[in-house]
């Protein structure tokens, strides 16, 4: 039999007492593991960002997909993994029926769409030579009235 001990200072995934254990040991675990004193842990407090925040450059925050998954599992109650999987699978639906040509509309958000660009002439920057830009879709968004009056709060 493995030594409780041993085995969660290697990270195994064995079942351990009913508990599923994590794959990697928290160095504060191993202490609490080999019997030494628990040291105190210190939360970083996350101060809620303000609507509109800018960074240094005077561009707005980006909110990484990591985060964005980590908000939705938290409002749902889901776990991330599972926020994570309903993140991607509507994304997947989103793509998948504009590039079928399909128009996708969220009452109070706004309408997903494939919009014809037209051809046009351009210029080779390098060169200045005179180029033709073919014909081409490019997915577009369309922001509703409630939510263009939402960013424009004050």
């Amino acid at each position: 039999m493995i030594d409780q001990t041993s085995a969660f200072a290697r990270g195994s995934t064995h079942r351990l007492a009913g508990v599923q254990r994590r794959t990697r040991a928290e160095p504060m675990e191993l202490y609490a593991a080999a019997g030494a004193p628990k040291k105190k842990v210190l939360k970083k407090k996350v101060a809620k960002k303000k609507a509109g925040a800018k960074d240094a450059k005077g561009q707005p925050e980006a909110l990484t997909k990591a985060e964005f998954v980590a908000q939705v599992a938290e409002r749902t109650g889901q776990t991330k993994t599972d926020a994570d999987r309903s993140v991607n699978a509507v994304l997947e639906v989103i793509t998948e029926s504009v590039v079928d040509g399909k128009k996708i509309s969220f009452n109070g958000f706004g309408t997903f769409v494939a919009k014809e660009r037209a051809a046009r002439k351009g210029r080779n920057p390098q060169t200045g030579e005179e180029i033709f830009i073919s014909a081409r879709m490019s997915p577009g968004f369309t922001a509703s009235k409630k939510f263009k009056e939402l960013c424009n709060e004050e």
